[in-house]
């Protein structure tokens, strides 16, 4: 993303619990001509794009928020107001779904609408909707609004982005990829095939996880198994990629999710890493908490983890003046996020207290961001009781190990069918001899795949190791069916993921 978005958004994506944009305390009247008053919000007629999302996505949440915080309605005024200049200022596409069209971040000589710009704008307006209609005097003021608002993101969200073909499913996992047509500047007749930089790829974690919120609103507001699933399909994937040791977490930023992740050489068409600059798994951590409370995908072990990587890898241990590093444990222990990725992950405070009390030394006083603290956020004592369900459903298990130096493994496809092949990849951290083995669900090895010394790297675009695989017993040439795992070993631990040839 252009340092220019990643500048002005960073305060926003590096706290799990959106901080408030503006910390002085003033009317609902004065905070909405303050957001307003953003010079990035000049836009000619809809002219618009991801560039403009990302700067209106940063206060949108704020008067959900304070209404939640004081109790005024007026708040919710000026939400609806806000919503409702983001919608006016949709384009209706070629096809005929909305978005907000503008300029390709990445291309700016075509322009585009996108997931995450849809996702940003549009999940604040479900906030919305969420706390309106579970109050019969609020649904009817503000309910035919909020009604909107869900059939928006039901139709020129989900709908949109399916219809488009960019959502893609693999087993029990799904992904979303970046769409691959274009318009030309100003005109929207015609959508037309372009080779334009990252297009057709998977999109980041972050980005995924921003449309999974989408789907897991959609599915409290509505009842509809429908958005379920797609939040728990993208939540599995994201989850059955996780790296685990020393009892916690470490997850990529970006990561291969199909075979169209890679070229013809077998390369990766995008570097994988723990982002080391931004700390786009601060929003990550409140997305998966979303989900736990939701009932999908992630159980009270998973956020134990996820806890031990703030406060056991990331954060120094002192209580008063805390420093923090990279989920990875690299990088400069430094007090904020400015010149890296390190930071405090808010939305875990729902689950400790340790979390709270850090968060407490960041709020500053008199502001919206400490109302709603001391508001909202301290009325629960932290604990693991689900916030939208009453009663876990059944979650998923995973062949998971114990792994440090393989921050990578997937098998591209998972599902492997008759006269198709998998990449069977993974990155290291560090050079040394790497198995890959086929092995039964019982754990019984089938046959080797790979025996050989690798070169590892921590750079993002170096450490990668790819095997070709059709599926069958390379000395024999038959075909194998049904379940299996294919394990990589390294430094005497493995990871493993489960395929289904069929």
């Amino acid at each position: 993303m252009k340092n220019l978005i990643c500048c002005f958004v960073l305060a926003w994506l590096v706290f799990g619990r959106p901080l408030f944009a503006q910390e002085l305390a003033m009317s609902p009247e004065g905070y909405y001509q303050q957001v307003m008053r953003n010079p990035n919000f000049k836009v000619a007629g809809q002219i618009t794009g991801e560039d403009f999302c990302w700067h209106a996505a940063y206060a949108a949440d704020d008067f959900v928020r304070a209404y939640q915080a004081y109790g005024d309605t007026a708040w919710l005024d000026q939400g609806q107001r806000y919503f409702d200049w983001l919608v006016g200022l949709m384009a209706t596409g070629p096809d005929g779904y909305r978005g907000w069209i503008g300029p390709y971040v990445y291309d700016p000589k075509v322009w585009c609408d996108v997931h995450v710009g849809d996702a940003i704008l549009v999940s604040p307006m479900l906030h919305f909707a969420e706390v309106v209609l579970q109050d019969s005097t609020l649904a009817q003021r503000y309910g035919e609004r909020a009604r909107a608002y869900i059939q928006l993101a039901r139709r020129d969200l989900m709908e949109k982005w399916d219809a488009r073909g960019t959502w893609r499913v693999d087993g029990e996992g799904g992904a979303y990829v970046s769409w691959d047509r274009y318009l030309e500047p100003g005109k929207l007749e015609a959508w037309k095939h372009l080779e334009i930089d990252k297009s057709g790829l998977s999109l980041p974690y972050n980005k995924q996880m921003d449309m999974g919120v989408i789907a897991l609103r959609l599915y409290r507001l509505t009842g509809e198994e429908q958005f379920r699933e797609r939040a728990w399909r993208i939540f599995w994937q994201f989850k059955s990629r996780l790296q685990y040791f020393d009892n916690h977490y470490v997850w990529n930023y970006w990561e291969p999710q199909g075979l169209w992740d890679l070229d013809e050489a077998g390369q990766v068409r995008h570097w994988v890493n723990v982002h080391p600059h931004r700390n786009y798994q601060a929003r990550e951590v409140a997305f998966i908490a979303e989900a736990y409370h939701t009932g999908v995908v992630f159980d009270q072990v998973d956020m134990e983890r996820i806890l031990r990587t703030n406060l056991g890898v990331m954060w120094n241990g002192n209580t008063t003046e805390p420093q923090w590093r990279n989920a990875d444990g690299r990088g400069p222990w430094q007090a904020g996020p400015e010149d890296g990725a390190g930071t405090l992950w808010t939305a875990l405070g729902d689950f400790s207290q340790t979390v709270r009390d850090l968060e407490a030394l960041q709020v500053r006083e008199g502001g919206l961001g400490q109302a709603y603290y001391q508001q909202v956020v301290l009325r629960q004592p932290p604990g693991f009781a689900r916030k939208y369900t009453a009663t876990a459903p059944p979650l998923p298990g995973f062949p998971l190990s114990e792994c440090r130096e393989l921050t990578l493994a997937a098998a591209l496809p998972r599902v492997v069918r008759a006269g198709t092949s998998a990449a069977l990849i993974c990155k290291a951290r560090v050079p040394g001899d790497l198995e890959v083995g086929l092995y039964t669900v019982e754990g019984q090895l089938k046959k080797m795949l790979f025996r050989g010394r690798i070169e590892g790297g921590l750079d993002g675009l170096e450490g990668f190791s790819l095997v070709r695989w059709d599926a069958t017993d390379p000395e024999k040439g038959e075909r194998y069916t049904g379940k299996y795992r294919v394990r990589w070993t390294m430094g005497g631990e493995y990871r493993e993921v489960e395929v289904v040839i069929e």
